[in-house]
């Protein structure tokens, strides 16, 4: 095989293994019969308070599509605060991505904070109209150490009528500084053998 073509052909396989891989991914879909009010979504835990597990039924059209979601407020006048652990390597770059709009029953600013690991994020939902889209949001982290690490949502709400959240995901993501170094370097090794 020609050099040059086994270099591109080893960079195409490099590029393609180094894509986007997921760690976590939840968009809150629960079994039947276990959405409602003050309902902490399976795999997550609630401090300070409640979250509501929301779908179908749950104030017309609150979350994307025809799914469930959580209500960031809960339904005790006290927001709770929506945590998960997740163990991540040390030294790999992360991703948290995730859907959030306002309460979508036309009660005003929502505003709260999202926490992964060490990067934190602040938000505020002014538009709270029932059909109000969702916004995407992404916040980054790398950990210096490898353990668990927390993914905390907190609104500070406490009306019964939060933030809407939905598709949290988690991925690890490929630095372009290492691809560009490996394609670099492949593109040398091509030229070399090509002189010789």
């Amino acid at each position: 095989m020609n050099p040059k073509h086994l270099a591109l052909a080893l960079f195409a396989t490099l590029a393609v293994s180094a894509q986007a891989t997921v760690v976590m991914i939840d968009n809150f879909e629960a079994p039947a019969g276990q959405a409602g009010s003050n309902h902490t979504p399976s795999g997550w835990s609630v401090a300070n308070g409640t979250v509501d597990t929301v779908g179908p039924g749950y104030f017309g059209s609150l979350c994307n599509g025809s799914g469930t979601c959580v209500d960031l407020d809960g339904s005790t006048n006290n927001a709770g605060e929506l945590s998960r652990s997740v163990t991540l390597t040390a030294g790999t770059a992360y991703q948290l991505a995730f859907d959030l709009a306002g309460n979508r029953r036309g009660a005003g600013t929502e505003t709260g904070s999202v926490s992964f690991g060490s990067a934190l994020l602040a938000y505020s939902m002014s538009n709270s109209a029932a059909n109000a889209p969702y916004q995407h949001f992404t916040l980054d982290f790398t950990p210096t150490t490898s353990g668990p690490f927390q993914l905390v949502f907190a609104n500070n709400g406490g009306d019964n009528i939060g933030a809407i959240l939905d598709n949290v995901s988690i991925s690890a993501v490929p630095e372009p500084q290492s691809l560009a170094l490996i394609a670099l370097g492949l593109l040398a090794l091509a030229g070399t053998r090509r002189r010789r």
